[in-house]
């Protein structure tokens, strides 16, 4: 069965008005779990994963300070938003990249995030988006990623979106703890993992530290 795709171009000309409250939340949950695992967490390189017009960008810049801060993604109407919000000061760089079909050529980062990435796949898709981030995260850098798990109350809530029609996220595929486990398991140690609950449509969120000295690409 073909899903079909979510409109990312609509999404970030008229996001929900809801999601302002849930960022917050979920950027609180990062950052916490980021400052209890790693030490001398800020002037760090960053890159941002699916990061167009990113909800948490002034959070990033303000609680990690990082000496730099790539964002990519493939969607020129999220990545222009983006930059209408970057700051002369802002070590902030963006890449419009496919990253499922790029080879990467630009330097590997301590800290590599995504949030609400690797579920709009299947199976496969979400494994090669999954080890992308490793692509990407320096020999012990870290990737930290959340992504939607389907506990009962995201079916509940998901159920009654779709039921109303103001489900617009249509090949969302909400992802257990253990298969985002499995997969990244195989390029890094777990460092923290958890269930960001309040937001109803509750989200995985799992830090890793990357092993080995490899790109797979």
């Amino acid at each position: 069965m073909i899903l079909q795709k979510t409109d990312w171009t609509k999404y970030y000309q008229s996001p929900f008005r809801a999601s302002a409250l849930t960022r917050k939340i979920t950027c609180a949950t990062i950052i916490k779990m980021l400052k209890k695992h790693i030490h001398g967490l800020k002037n760090m390189s960053l890159i941002e994963l699916g990061g167009a017009n990113s909800a948490f960008l002034e959070a990033f810049i303000r609680e990690l300070e990082p000496r730099s801060y790539t964002i990519i993604d493939n969607n020129c109407t999220g990545l222009e938003k983006t930059r209408q919000r970057i700051r002369p000061d802002d070590p902030v760089h963006l890449l419009n990249r496919d990253l499922l079909n790029w080879k990467p050529d630009i330097p590997e980062a301590d800290l590599v995030i995504s949030t609400g990435l690797i579920e709009h796949f299947d199976s496969h898709g979400t494994a090669a988006m999954i080890r992308a981030h490793f692509d990407l995260a320096r020999p012990e850098g870290h990737v930290l990623m959340t992504f939607p798990t389907p506990t009962i109350m995201y079916r509940t809530a998901r159920m009654i979106a779709e039921q109303l029609k103001v489900w617009i996220f249509h090949d969302e595929r909400p992802l257990s703890l253990e298969e985002v486990r499995k997969t990244a398991g195989m390029y890094g140690n777990m460092l923290g993992c958890g269930i960001i609950r309040p937001i109803v449509l509750t989200q995985g969120i799992m830090l890793f530290r990357k092993t080995g000295n490899f790109r797979t690409r």
